[in-house]
């Protein structure tokens, strides 16, 4: 029998401190600017009656195998760990995949802001665990002492660490503790040679339906963009827990969308105020006018993915737009007149690279997804948007209201 964790309380909510903004990696970009203090941005309000009728989240004559490589990653400087990639070899299941949890065992890190994972799977799909375009410059800094991590979809919340009290970004995903984490590479950055260069999924479920068989591959490495120079280790390598089924479980929604900005486009009245916040599933996004000055968008219209809420995550890629910045913003119903009303979720900076952020969807709703420039007329010849979600699951933030239990793999 499988052990049982019990689900403790949640909550997403922020508290903002008065400070000025860290150090970020070249071409992201806040409208923070010193001694603001940032009002906090409450959860939406989450049921307690019954759970929602989801379908189940395994399928029928599902089996779970559990696989683990012994290489033990360094991390003495930046740039990749000490083996690169580390990989399993998977062999002699049947099926398809259904479900993958990923194990980091024994971490010890001095700085665990800095440290990036990626998971590729034998069908060349990579999904991003863990890691930001950001690192926190000052103490307190995250750190981690024999930790076992397991990254889920069934996790309850993201990697988030606070920081210094001008570190108040929710874009810093820094393990600490053993616990389990939804997955998440938030603005993420290209790995170093020779990681693949396609954009990340953060779903775990995206590999649903793939082959369990051959090479599973970790690409950990290290980007530190501030001092001091963090050092650490996954002392006991990892594990990978596949479940496979005779047939999958049709969870897994995905799209992805392209487009362009260019002098044909409409223009809207101003733009979001970049608050260095992005928006998690349960919470409510913080929204105001930066200016009125008209900029060029882009839209992107969705019919309902599901029946039930959803957690739905945006991804967006504008390494192909030149020099100028760009935004992205998910919208219930959007008024170029006044942008930032029917606001349902948005990455809090710009940047000319990518963007990573979820937000709450209810059931049966539609949405908008807007690309805009934020210095007129810069335009961008293609940008490529993908929005996914696992839509058996309840958001993140619901499934403490249940029956207050959740199934978890004995630690490996």
């Amino acid at each position: 029998m499988k052990p049982l964790l019990l689900a403790a309380s949640l909550s997403f909510a922020v508290t903002a401190a008065a400070g000025s903004a860290p150090p970020i990696d070249a071409g992201y970009q806040t409208d923070l600017p010193e001694g603001v203090l940032l009002p906090s941005a409450a959860p939406e309000a989450l049921s307690a009656a019954e759970p929602p009728p989801y379908r189940p989240i395994r399928a029928a004559n599902a089996t779970t195998t559990r696989f683990c490589s012994n290489d033990a990653l360094q991390f003495a400087t930046n740039g990749p760990a000490s083996v690169y990639p580390s990989g399993i070899t998977v062999a002699g299941l049947s099926g398809v995949v259904t479900d993958v949890q990923v194990w980091m065992r024994n971490v010890t890190h001095a700085d665990t802001s800095t440290l990036w994972l990626q998971l590729e799977s034998p069908d060349g799909q990579v999904v991003g665990l863990n890691g930001s375009a950001y690192s926190v410059s000052g103490s307190p800094f995250p750190t981690a002492s024999h930790a076992d991590w397991s990254f889920t979809d069934q996790a309850s919340s993201y990697a988030i660490f606070y920081g210094a009290a001008e570190n108040h970004y929710l874009i810093f995903t820094a393990p600490i503790a053993s616990s389990a984490y939804l997955p998440r590479n938030f603005t993420p950055l290209q790995q170093p040679a020779p990681a693949p260069t396609s954009l990340p999924r953060q779903l775990l479920s995206s590999l649903e339906g793939g082959n369990p068989n051959g090479s599973w591959r970790l690409w950990a490495s290290q980007i530190a963009t501030d001092a001091p120079q963090p050092s650490g280790e996954i002392g006991d390598g990892w594990c990978v827990d596949i479940t496979t089924a005779p047939t999958s479980d049709d969870c897994y929604f995905s799209a992805t969308r392209s487009g362009t900005i260019d002098a044909s486009d409409a223009q809207q009245i101003g733009r979001i105020w970049r608050d260095g916040r992005a928006a998690v599933c349960t919470q409510t996004p913080y929204g105001l006018l930066q200016n009125t000055v008209p900029v060029r968008y882009d839209r992107q219209d969705f019919a309902p993915i599901s029946d039930q809420p959803v957690c739905l995550t945006v991804t967006a890629d504008f390494s192909q737009c030149g020099g100028g910045q760009f935004q992205i913003a998910l919208y219930d119903s959007y008024d170029p007149a006044t942008p930032n009303t029917g606001v349902r979720g948005h990455a809090g900076i710009s940047n000319n690279k990518r963007i990573s952020f979820s937000t709450r969807l209810p059931g049966n709703q539609g949405f908008t997804a807007v690309v805009n420039e934020l210095t007129p007329g810069s335009g961008c010849p293609n940008y490529d948007l993908h929005v996914e979600a696992n839509t058996c699951l309840p958001p993140p933030g619901d499934r403490i209201f249940g029956d207050g239990l959740e199934e978890a793999l004995p630690p490996p």
